[in-house]
């Protein structure tokens, strides 16, 4: 008993892979700070939850604690504020980017852009909150963001957002980004060049991120979208990306395009869409590495390397809890590493960056070889 104890123990806490977490700290902390949302995206279902369970999530010194030990594993690491819609909860939300700030952490965070609509909240948000704000945008078609967001008016409210947030920038000397980040998918992954043009000539966004479309977030038994919209064809959408990229100056990144192009090929090659993430269908190939770089914290202070709840968490009780689950991960990592699901493709947790120029924000590279290329 004693001698399968021990190797259990090594087997978490052994290099694997060129990879040692005793040289490489977590480079992003995921932080979850509500599952609700007010609006109706058919690609989702945190809107159908109401934080009911509010009493049980990890409080405001809870987070505080873990942005604290997060910050003395890596200095320069960067926090993306998780939802749901974070910005429901802003006395939440502005005090994780508060805490990232005093720590000298960089702080991101996605966001609908609907508690943005006065020029007090957009100054608020470049001076107290998140160094990076995306705004979550389906499309530059008003009717086909509507549609899909299911809420009338969302995208009016989102580009007001944008326009604010700029204008706010421009008015206080804030070095924040403002950022766009779009679902693309069957209805739209055929005029990204338009959408481009919108993004980056009339909101003049810094930067148009694409996020491809994966089954539905949250727990849905039927997924009804996905298995609607997930038919794109490769060679239009990597032609669509390759003009955009000489037209708008991109700077991206050929392999990154190249895993676009077998992601879109492993879905059509799928089955069972209707079932979401309990279907089979896998990448061809390996593109994830959030078990080298990510920490994902839930609501409940229960720590993992993804989103997945497939693989083993650690739940967060006291300091040193961040970093004991981290160095004790490998036994994690060794089983990520055979996992091909279709999360790999998202800009949160994929191998290679889109973009061959480094982020805006300076964050740690890879002691040893292998990193991933910047967003």
């Amino acid at each position: 008993m004693v001698f399968h104890f021990l190797k259990r123990m090594v087997s978490r806490e052994a290099p694997a892979g060129g990879f040692d977490a005793r040289l490489d700290p977590p480079r992003f902390l995921f932080l979850l700070i509500n599952s609700r949302c007010n609006l109706k995206c058919e690609h989702c279902s945190f809107w159908h939850t109401d934080d009911a369970d509010r009493a049980n999530y990890l409080d405001r010194a809870g987070r505080r604690r873990v942005l604290s030990e997060f910050a003395a594993m890596n200095p320069h690491g960067a926090v993306v504020i998780c939802g749901g819609e974070s910005m429901l909860d802003l006395e939440d939300y502005f005090d994780v980017a508060g805490h990232c700030r005093a720590l000298g952490l960089t702080c991101l965070s996605v966001v609908n852009g609907t508690r943005i609509r006065t020029d007090a909240m957009a100054e608020r948000m470049v001076t107290e909150g998140p160094h990076e704000i995306s705004i979550s945008l389906n499309s530059h078609r008003p009717q086909l963001h509507d549609r899909t967001r299911g809420v009338p008016g969302a995208f009016d409210k989102a580009c007001r957002a944008v326009r604010l947030l700029k204008a706010a920038r421009d008015r206080t000397g804030s070095t924040s980004r403002i950022y766009v980040m779009g679902l693309i998918f069957d209805e739209n992954h055929r005029e990204l060049e338009p959408f481009y043009d919108f993004v980056l000539n009339d909101l003049k966004a810094d930067k148009l991120k694409l996020n491809f479309l994966q089954p539905s977030f949250g727990d849905t038994p039927e997924d009804r979208f996905f298995a609607a919209h997930h038919r794109m064809d490769p060679d239009v959408l990597v032609e669509e990306i390759r003009r955009c990229d000489a037209r708008f100056g991109l700077g991206l990144n050929p392999v990154w395009l190249a895993n676009v192009r077998m992601y879109v090929e492993s879905i059509a090659a799928g089955q069972q869409y209707e079932k979401g993430w309990a279907a089979p269908t896998r990448t061809r190939a390996h593109i994830c590495n959030t078990y080298e770089r990510n920490i994902m914290v839930d609501h409940y202070g229960t720590a993992r390397l993804c989103f997945s709840t497939d693989f083993r968490g650690a739940k967060l009780r006291a300091d040193g809890d961040l970093k004991r689950f981290w160095l004790g991960a490998n036994d994690i990592r060794c089983e990520m590493r055979k996992c091909n699901r279709l999360c790999g493709i998202s800009h949160s947790v994929r191998r290679i960056g889109s973009t061959l120029t480094p982020a805006a924000y300076s964050l740690p590279t890879r002691s040893l070889a292998g990193t991933a290329a910047a967003e």
